[in-house]
């Protein structure tokens, strides 16, 4: 059967380049312990950190994005986050937990982006402007992805064979908003 798919493995990858442009020497990643997409979008992005010598600390739930964190799971996501070295780059599996963890990081009085920069993905507009400060995400083919399927929908409905089609949305670009922009240097004056 036809599929539209996710390239998850590419947008972990983009966060960790991301916040290594930045100059962040701490790196972290905010995820969903049961859902395949936000594992595989974790490990890309410990696999990227790694390869230029940092690591990775993980913070991972059992809840699904249908799930909104409650007030148990901000205490919990607060307490992991002051555990953190800083300044930190955090990559949050997508843009609900990005919110979170700017939440999480007010009510403990971690400065963003000082302390704590924040990248989270789908750049859902909306999301990303109702927190403070705004959110950067990575932004996807969402828009190329529904034409695409469109055509083949079309293509379906006028006989053509099924022949495992398989469209991916990628990620294209961060949109950098005040979250993650920042530049890390020992020098406080300059940052």
């Amino acid at each position: 059967l036809p599929l539209i798919t996710v390239d998850n493995a590419a947008i972990g990858e983009m966060g960790a380049e991301h916040l290594l442009k930045k100059g962040f020497k701490n790196f972290a990643f905010c995820g969903f312990d049961n859902t395949l997409w936000s594992k595989t979008r974790g490990e890309f992005f410990c696999r990227k950190i790694a390869e230029r010598g940092f690591e990775t600390a993980f913070y991972g739930r059992p809840i699904t994005i249908l799930q909104p964190y409650k007030g148990k799971e901000q205490i919990l996501l607060a307490k992991w986050l002051k555990k953190l070295p800083l300044p930190v780059g955090i990559m949050a599996a997508n843009d609900h937990l990005g919110l979170q963890i700017t939440k999480a990081c007010q009510n403990s009085g971690l400065k963003i982006p000082e302390e704590v920069a924040v990248l989270g993905v789908s750049n859902h507009r909306l999301l990303c402007k109702l927190g403070y400060p705004p959110l950067s995400s990575i932004a996807l083919s969402c828009e190329k992805a529904g034409y695409d399927s469109a055509v083949l929908m079309n293509k379906l409905m006028n006989g053509e064979k099924m022949k495992g089609q398989k469209i991916v949305i990628q990620p294209m670009h961060v949109v950098t908003r005040q979250s993650s922009d920042i530049t890390v240097t020992a020098d406080k004056e300059i940052q």
